[in-house]
């Protein structure tokens, strides 16, 4: 009897210290969960790709990382994410993001897109319907352009390093400027549903870059939208309050949820009154959220609609605000025309330093950066957004402490994605049962490096891990680790 009781004994101690083991151990840091507003010195053990124990006696790992002096934060989640290749994530990651969304312009080819960073991905990934494509692909007039695009897709492959709304696509280019018909309108729609059962986060409406599209068209989308319990991410008509209150107007009276992208840019100077319209409407309880990013210029194609006649009143620069990515140079009235025959990016600068502070400290506001396709000379913002936050606005300009600004760069998207992915609800937090998207930063060093000479890695930005997973490890990108994930909408099929 007494030999039973010992193996028992003997058993449980076992047991209790396999519980007791992690695969990974981060030892020490400051653990900061803006969901709960927790802030303090723990150890974090992790299994697999969760989060299994937050706590302060000592735990056993595999793998221990001393945190100390480090602040141990969910993984950065990106909203705004043009740049889908890896090439451009070895950047972000260097930058703290841990999942990149393209919520503005979507994914052209949606299921083809999931499939092409399936396992290989350094990111979670995912993205909305295109609404741009897809109501070019609805037009009569394009349904050849659209069936040769997919037959040399099914061939070839997505090339997923362009915009791959295929917002600029040359061959659909003309459709920017038409309006469509009621029945292309009823197609479009059909489309939209096909890429949301294929697990598309929303609709992606970049209205600013298809001007021929009517307000009973976009009107129409939200009311789609609320029909399919789906937000609404836009990029607004024009620039200046029209635009953004079209969008407010059709969220409002159709009841669809509304995510404005990169406020600063398209507010410009009417920025404070951008932000007190959308607070307002949110104590109104319309379901409406925005985001900026930390920057004061933007980055668009030369041949995108905005640089047609009129774009120097309207944003109020010139030839010489506007630099080319490809060289780095400021441009004239010659090589202005010049590039806009062949197209490229270009970067704008057309804000103040005034604005942007307002936009990145209003209680409202998300953290997105709107981060462009790779090319070494491309905005800094796609490599340097959120350690720009950390390093600029929060440790030497003071315009709002490290909880607030991690709560724009983590909880406050991941719950914006929830009622759409009901997967979001295990990220953006550091809690037991969460997904372990973690990064760990050095908030005396953590600073971007980038600038408008060229893309650099950001610093202070020391261990990122993607589901339970090094992709950043003493500061340097882990090579040949794929352990990003797609982020996928509820109508999955």
């Amino acid at each position: 009897m007494k030999r039973h009781i010992s193996i028992i004994i003997l058993s449980i101690v076992l047991l209790s210290g396999q519980n007791d083991s992690y695969d990974i151990v981060l030892m020490g840091g400051r653990v900061m969960d803006p969901e709960t507003r927790f802030d303090g010195v723990r150890n974090v053990g992790i299994r697999g790709d969760r989060i299994a124990e937050i706590s302060s006696r000592p735990l056993n790992g595999d793998t221990v990382i001393n945190a100390k002096g480090l602040v141990v934060s969910p993984g950065f989640i990106d909203l705004h994410a043009h740049g889908q290749t890896n090439d451009a994530h070895q950047y972000q990651a260097r930058d703290g993001v841990t999942t990149a969304l393209d919520m503005e312009a979507g994914a052209a080819f949606f299921r083809e897109f999931i499939a092409a960073k399936e396992g290989e991905s350094i990111l979670n990934y995912g993205a909305t319907a295109p609404h741009a494509f897809l109501r070019a692909s609805a037009m009569d007039a394009n349904q050849k352009i659209v069936r040769d695009m997919s037959n040399r897709i099914k061939k070839e492959g997505l090339n997923l390093g362009g915009l791959v709304s295929k917002l600029f696509d040359p061959e659909l280019s003309p459709a920017r400027y038409k309006s469509l018909s009621q029945k292309e309108i009823d197609r479009s729609h059909k489309l939209i549903n096909r890429d949301l059962e294929a697990g598309a986060l929303g609709i992606g409406v970049a209205l600013g870059y298809y001007p021929g599209a009517t307000a009973d068209e976009i009107f129409k989308v939200y009311q789609f939208a609320t029909k399919m319990d789906v937000p609404v991410y836009t990029h607004t008509r024009g620039f200046g309050l029209p635009g953004l209150q079209e969008a407010m107007a059709n969220a409002t009276m159709s009841g669809a949820s509304v995510h404005l992208v990169h406020a600063n840019s398209m507010s410009l100077g009417e920025i404070e009154t951008t932000l007190s319209m959308v607070e307002s409407g949110q104590k109104l309880g319309i379901d409406i959220t925005t985001e900026v990013y930390p920057y004061t210029a933007a980055s668009t194609d030369i041949q995108s609609t905005i640089f047609d006649e009129g774009w120097k009143n309207t944003l109020n620069i010139t030839y010489q605000d506007l630099q080319w990515e490809a060289t780095g140079e400021r441009l004239n009235s010659e090589s202005f025309y010049e590039y806009r025959k062949k197209g490229g990016l270009l970067i704008m600068h057309m804000m103040k330093p005034e604005w942007i502070r307002k936009g990145v400290s209003s209680p409202i506001t998300m953290i997105a950066s709107d981060g462009v396709p790779y090319a070494p000379g491309a905005h800094p913002r796609s490599a340097g957004t959120y350690a720009r936050v950390l390093g600029k606005y929060v440790r030497k300009e003071r315009v709002m402490d490290l909880m607030t600004a991690l709560e724009k760069m983590t909880i406050m998207p991941a719950k914006r994605l929830e009622g759409t992915s009901p997967m979001m609800r295990n990220k953006g937090r550091i809690q037991i049962g969460a997904d372990a998207d973690i990064t760990i930063f050095n908030p005396k060093t953590v600073i971007d490096k980038a600038d408008f000479k060229g893309l650099k890695y950001s610093k202070g930005i020391e261990f990122v891990l993607v589901n339970g997973v090094f992709v950043v490890k003493d500061g340097k990108n882990v090579k040949n680790t794929f352990p990003g994930r797609p982020i996928l909408g509820k109508y999955r099929k």
